[in-house]
């Protein structure tokens, strides 16, 4: 009898899977201000019934698509008003609103989105994380002369996300120690690194590099300066 129910339980799960999520697209990266599609492409098997697709953002629900009904997608929280509701996902009468079309990436839409697809008889779900990337609106790297044979070296970022990581360097002393400062304006951030060393006898190229893990991008600044207050060569420099 036991061999009767386990060969039963085996037929079942050959003859359907139920609904199944076969690509969560994602970007992991998006620019600042573009638009961006997150799509969620699935399939049902033919005995499924009463679909329901749901998206979450950090495991809160935004928006709630019921196939077979009149009624528009839902959307709530931190998506309301920023979608494209004519936006059409697929031909098929259960996909069509299956996508998030985001009118326009701003930060504080990074995070983790989750699709959820289900039905009376199953259910699927994937989650992935996007982050909205915007590069520094400015970065300058100064001398500030101070007192007493000293000199400051500052580095500066502004209208950055996510939080970065900076560094300065020179190639003729270690510098060690540098107080750096990050500070929240809004959505974005502001980053400042400040050190003291002794004045300069002789020109010296300094380095100040800015960091964002998520997107493996750094930007740097190389300067040199002179003992002189009156020159400086400076250039910028991206990387991914």
């Amino acid at each position: 009898m036991n061999t009767l129910i386990l060969v039963i339980f085996v037929v079942l799960i050959h003859l359907g899977t139920g609904v199944k999520i076969h690509k969560l697209d994602v970007p992991e990266i998006i620019h600042f201000g573009h638009p961006v599609i997150l799509d969620c492409d699935f399939t049902l098997e033919t005995n499924d019934q009463e679909l329901v697709v749901k998206w979450f953002f950090n495991k809160t629900l935004v928006y709630q698509w019921i196939p077979g009904t009149k009624k528009r997608p839902q959307v709530s929280g931190i998506l309301k008003d920023r979608l494209n509701l004519e936006y059409v996902a697929s031909r098929d009468a259960n996909s069509v609103h299956r996508a998030l079309h985001i009118l326009k990436a701003l930060p504080d839409l990074s995070g983790d989105y989750t699709c959820s697809v289900s039905t009376m008889q199953s259910e699927d779900i994937e989650t992935k994380t996007m982050v909205v990337l915007v590069l520094a609106k400015s970065l300058k790297l100064q001398r500030i002369r101070g007192e007493d044979g000293v000199i400051e070296v500052q580095c500066i970022a502004e209208g950055v996300f996510p939080m970065p990581q900076m560094t300065l360097s020179s190639l003729k002393r270690n510098i060690t120690g540098p107080e750096v400062t990050t500070r929240r304006k809004g959505q974005l951030y502001e980053v400042s690194a400040i050190v003291t060393l002794r004045a300069l006898e002789d020109p010296e190229e300094f380095c100040c590099k800015l960091h964002i893990s998520e997107a493996n991008y750094t930007t740097r600044k190389e300067a040199i300066f002179y003992p002189s207050d009156h020159f400086q060569i400076s250039v910028i420099i991206d990387e991914y």
